[in-house]
């Protein structure tokens, strides 16, 4: 376990994090209601099944989790206060807290934490939760070892367990044994707030919770959602004074509030990213030197600066971002038209490629695509743009375009551990495997990666992994987004996020 480094180590065995120093400010004033805008839940809130901002907001205000995971990867105890795995990381055994209650006084046991992982894990469930879990934790094997102690018996070795029962896995809030799936009605969890009411598309009320296990917090007297189905009116409601912060702040639409002096623009570097998938198995894309030749393509910098004004990290077609610890450094893809031609020309593509590239109506989504659209034309690629509102785009049940278009622009959120990322869209099982590309040497590898405890081996793991999908380029990943989140000045302990999640516990308006 040494090997680790020291901000993992820190993190995954100690249970606790910490981060850099803040100025001193004045004690946090109590009382009063913050007011938030925020996107509306798009269908029926429930934890198990949930998968949109508003009601993911909605849910960490109300339930907890073992462990928050903070914006830089380190890891707060919540309702765990430690953690610990066996010799090989197959095996973590959680040790809960003691006196930390459900909505309505019944105290928290393991006995909620077995059902509610259980409940995740069911494949009946429909859980959200599922894809972080598939290969690694299966129904059934989590197991009460005490009262206030749980063990989580793994399908392989996974050095980076606790990142899937925290935050980052927002499904993971642990609900009482009996749960019913019917959290608009009895909304019961042990977090700060409790929910009073809830109007569909509307508003959403909380009120402190008096019994929360940590004294004297939290600072609000209540919470008020305002859902707002679209960016510009958010931004004129906190420009107005009607909200006090806004829970998601793209910069695309969102620009007028970076020069607002009355707004404050909090910043967080994340694993937030675009993925420009292109199927391995469609034409025109089964020869990998016609996707390095669309990817030879791109100006990075001009992207990052054209679309966030520099707020973002140039990416490199591999999915280590530099958030993360141990990311590898690998030579950087930068343009260059007359390679992208040459392998063009090797791959018998000729002059005048054609394709269609479809996407998504998303924040800056779609001037994304006119930039992809620009830069591969000097290259003789003419790429035609399909537009598709977002639920068109995803859709659900056999009709999914994002799964099968040749070509197409997919938004991922932020992620804490690059496992994340890698199993549900880049292995040959992977249930998001927008690009089709399977390679079993890359699979391998990340089952060594996710096994290996020394810093040093997991780096080089790393490594050959970043190479070998850069060569084979079954996506583009051009940048990684700084995540902002505007607050009013008044606004005092709330931090941004790079997965814009919510915790308000020590919120207070000066």
């Amino acid at each position: 376990m040494l090997g680790l480094s020291a901000g993992t180590i820190a993190g995954l065995l100690a249970g606790a994090g910490g981060g850099p120093a803040r100025a001193q400010t004045p004690p946090p004033k109590r009382g009063g209601t913050l007011r938030v805008a925020l996107v509306p839940p798009t269908a029926a809130v429930d934890p198990v099944t949930m998968y949109d901002a508003g009601a993911i907001a909605m849910v960490q205000q109300v339930a907890e989790y073992l462990v928050w995971a903070e914006n830089d990867l380190s890891l707060r105890p919540v309702l765990a206060q430690r953690w610990e795995p066996d010799t090989n990381g197959k095996t973590w055994m959680f040790t809960l807290r003691e006196g930390v209650t459900f909505t309505g006084g019944r105290p928290v046991t393991a006995d909620d934490v077995v059902a509610t992982f259980d409940r995740l894990t069911d494949p009946q469930t429909k859980s959200a939760a599922r894809s972080n879990f598939k290969g690694i934790l299966s129904k059934g094997n989590i197991e009460k070892a005490g009262p206030l102690k749980v063990a989580f018996h793994l399908d392989r070795p996974f050095v980076d367990f606790p990142y899937l029962v925290s935050s980052t896995n927002y499904n993971a809030v642990v609900l009482p044994a009996g749960y019913a799936g019917d959290f608009e009605q009895h909304p019961v969890g042990t977090g700060p707030f409790t929910l009073t009411a809830y109007a569909p598309k509307e508003t959403a009320s909380f009120k402190r919770n008096p019994d929360y296990r940590q004294p004297g917090l939290p600072y609000l007297d209540g919470v008020e959602f305002r859902f707002f189905a679209e960016t510009q009116p958010q931004v004129l409601a906190l420009q107005a004074g009607a909200v006090d912060l806004m829970v998601a702040t793209p910069f695309q639409g969102s620009q007028a509030l970076f020069a607002d002096p009355n707004v404050n623009i909090l910043l967080t570097r994340s694993s937030k990213h675009r993925a420009v998938h292109m199927r391995v198995d469609a034409a025109p894309f089964p020869d990998k030197r016609i996707r390095q030749a669309v990817a030879l393509c791109l100006d990075r910098g001009k992207i990052v600066e054209g679309l966030f004004q520099g707020r973002a990290d140039v990416g490199n077609d591999e999915m280590f971002a530099p958030l993360f610890p141990g990311a590898p450094a690998i030579p950087q893809r930068t343009q260059n038209y007359d390679r992208a031609k040459q392998l063009l020309r090797e791959a018998g593509a000729g002059n005048a490629l054609k394709i269609t590239l479809t996407y998504e109506v998303y924040q800056e989504v779609p001037q994304y695509a006119v930039y992809l659209q620009e830069m591969l034309r000097p290259a003789g690629i003419s790429v035609t743009l399909d537009q598709m509102t977002q639920g068109a785009y995803y859709g659900s049940g056999g009709t999914q375009p994002w799964l099968q278009v040749p070509m197409g622009i997919t938004d991922w959120a932020s992620r804490t551990v690059p496992s994340q990322f890698i199993g549900p869209a880049y292995t040959c099982e992977g249930v998001w495997n927008s690009a089709h590309w399977c390679d079993p040497e890359y699979d391998g590898l990340a089952k060594q990666y996710d096994a290996t405890l020394d810093s040093g081996s997991r780096r080089a793991i790393a490594r050959k992994m970043a190479l070998l999908q850069q060569d084979a380029t079954p996506a583009i990943i051009a940048y990684w987004i700084r995540a902002p989140r505007a607050v009013h000045k008044r606004v005092r302990g709330v931090d941004a996020s790079g997965s814009d999640f919510l915790d308000l516990t020590k919120a207070s308006l000066a």
